[in-house]
């Protein structure tokens, strides 16, 4: 049946699908090779019927087949088709991976050469000289029979047309003609690559009494008796448009005669329309109204064929459509009915087996995402844990070089009392900071506390520049935990960036209050504020660089989400209309905090 098809299918394309149509039955159940043989004709007759997609898709199930059993055959023909419709299409980067496929794939020399001659006619369609002139040199490695030989000068002739050297390629084309044999007769491919070539030569040379020239010595004419008759016609049809170009209507008419002489029956009814519309013009230009009254009518009665036979091709079209929706339609009923046979003799043992899986399988994954759930949440919240860990454990490194800074100061005045008492209000407050970094929560009398010795050691180190009141007006202190060294990095900030720059006696205020649901802790002064701080450390490169805000803000969003609470910080300026607008620092504590 196949083979059947495969020769019919050119002249008969619905008894071609006819005959592919039996040869799927035969070949359905089996599932073997003939499959992809099937569909790979089936594009041969979409494509020669100018159904461009369709034969796209059946190129492309044949494929798919082959690649399913893993076979090469068939493959460098199916790419070699699939290269030249899309080159047609103008898709070039399809048309190149097909052609590269087609040449990977290829089974013989002669398939090879004529996937890289379609590379060739893509490059010169994108008139890359470069990528033309090496594929040019890839054919010529193969040994070449003369049509080969012939295709590949008329090729080497469109390079230099790129080159713009239409003495080269005018010899290469010739070239091209003289390796043709005078007994070979030459096919529609073959003569459109020299045709094409010789149109886009008469281009180059634009001059239209040189184009004539061109046409009366046309090339082509030594072997007119080799080309098949329409080509034959479109020689006189191309040298009479040449001659009407330069008002030649006597030489134009001698040339439209000879291409009417050579209708016959055979002769396509686009190509006879054509002759025919073009007899009218050259003969009305000529002055012959009669044989251009001729003409026209037999323009008219070719229009009239030319329709009948588009009717005749769109119902052909259908029928084929038609013959390939059987074959999808029986394909699709070979794979239900395999289907439903394996469902059949299986079904009972597969259900079984198929529970048992998918209730093993849920509870498998119930219990894999109730661990894995668990685990991950421990994990994180250990995580954060060590993190926040490793925040609390953290003391400003600045206020320790500081601290000591001051010490080695006073010893520089000889003020060992001042020294002594400095050293021993600082290891108190280091003892109770390393003995509160172990510790989650401290409550917040010994914050406040710390905070107060910390802020007296301050003040002892920059008494000329600040006085400073601090009050703790909660009732019930005793109740409430806080986080350690919470407090103490706004206190740090207010004195090193809003008071010691401060020209004059500056104030620091700090106060704890007691709202409703919440403790307000506030650290207010009145310094440089902190767009002048920020800009005068920017000014002078300043060196010191606290990271204990960075330290809270990170601390407070863990406790927050580790421990739902909800810790907020909001900092502010405090007098914009002063020169020193100061800053303000509001910490809330919810009063569940522990």
């Amino acid at each position: 049946m196949i083979k059947d098809a495969r020769l019919v299918k050119g002249k008969n394309p619905n008894l071609a699908i006819s005959y592919l149509e039996k040869a799927i039955a035969l070949s359905g159940k089996s599932k073997n090779n003939n499959q992809a043989e099937i569909y790979f004709l089936l594009g041969n007759i979409f494509e020669d019927t100018d159904q461009t997609k369709d034969a796209i898709k059946r190129y492309t199930e044949a494929s798919s087949l082959l690649d399913k059993q893993k076979g090469n055959r068939l493959k460098d023909q199916i790419n070699a088709r699939l290269g030249n419709i899309y080159l047609g299409m103008n898709d070039e980067n399809l048309a190149l991976i097909h052609y590269n496929r087609c040449i990977q794939f290829a089974t013989s020399d002669s398939i090879a050469i004529r996937c890289k001659e379609g590379k060739a006619d893509l490059y010169i369609q994108q008139k890359n000289d470069k990528a033309l002139f090496s594929t040019l040199q890839e054919i010529e490695r193969y040994p070449l029979d003369s049509l080969t030989r012939a295709r590949l000068d008329s090729r080497k002739a469109e390079y230099f047309i790129l080159q713009n050297d239409y003495n080269k390629a005018t010899q290469n084309f010739n070239n091209a003609v003289t390796n043709i044999p005078r007994n070979q007769k030459l096919d529609g491919t073959d003569y459109e690559v020299l045709s094409q070539t010789q149109n886009r030569i008469y281009d180059l040379n634009n001059e239209t009494t040189t184009i004539v020239g061109l046409v009366n010595q046309d090339t082509l004419t030594t072997i007119a008796s080799l080309l098949p008759k329409e080509l034959e016609i479109n020689k006189y049809l191309q040298a009479a448009d040449a001659y009407a170009k330069v008002n030649n209507w006597n030489a134009a008419k001698v040339n439209i005669s000879s291409a009417e002489n050579l209708i016959d029956g055979n002769t396509s009814k686009k190509l006879t329309v054509d002759i025919y519309e073009k007899s009218v013009n050259i003969n009305e230009a000529n002055g012959d109204i009669k044989a251009a009254f001729q003409a026209q009518k037999k323009a008219i009665e070719a229009n009239k064929q030319l329709i009948a036979e588009l009717e005749n091709k769109v119902d052909q079209q259908v029928n084929i459509g038609r013959g390939q929706s059987k074959i999808d339609l029986l394909q699709k009923d070979f794979t239900i009915e395999q289907k439903d046979a394996a469902l059949l003799s299986n079904q009972l043992r597969t259900q079984k087996i198929l529970t048992g899986l998918l209730g093993l399988l849920l509870l498998g994954s119930l219990v894999f995402f109730y661990f894995l759930n668990k685990s991950v949440k421990e994990k994180r919240k250990a995580n954060q844990l060590l993190y926040l860990k490793s925040l609390r454990t953290q003391m400003n490194p600045h206020f320790i070089f500081n601290a000591l800074n001051s010490v080695n100061n006073f010893i520089a005045q000889n003020d060992e009392k001042a020294a002594n008492k400095f050293l021993a209000n600082f290891s108190k407050l280091m003892r109770q900071v390393l003995d509160n970094s172990q510790k989650e929560f401290i409550p917040f009398e010994e914050e406040m506390a710390l905070n107060q010795l910390y802020l007296n050691l301050e003040h002892f180190r920059f008494r000329d520049k600040f006085e400073y009141t601090f009050e703790n007006k909660i009732e019930h202190a005793h109740d409430l935990a806080i986080p350690p060294m919470l407090i103490q990095p706004f206190i740090e900030n207010a004195v090193w960036h809003g008071l010691r720059y401060k020209e004059g006696m500056g104030i620091l205020h700090v106060s704890a209050t007691e709202k409703a649901d919440h403790v307000v802790v506030e650290i207010s002064d009145n310094g440089i504020g902190r767009a002048k701080s920020k800009a005068l450390k920017t000014k002078n490169q300043k060196q010191y660089k606290s990271t204990g805000l960075d330290n809270v803000a990170k601390r407070i969003a863990l406790i927050n989400e580790i421990y739902n609470k909800q810790y907020q910080i909001k900092v502010a300026d405090l007098d914009v209309n002063n020169a020193d607008i100061g800053t303000i620092v509001q910490i809330k504590i919810p009063l569940d905090s522990q």
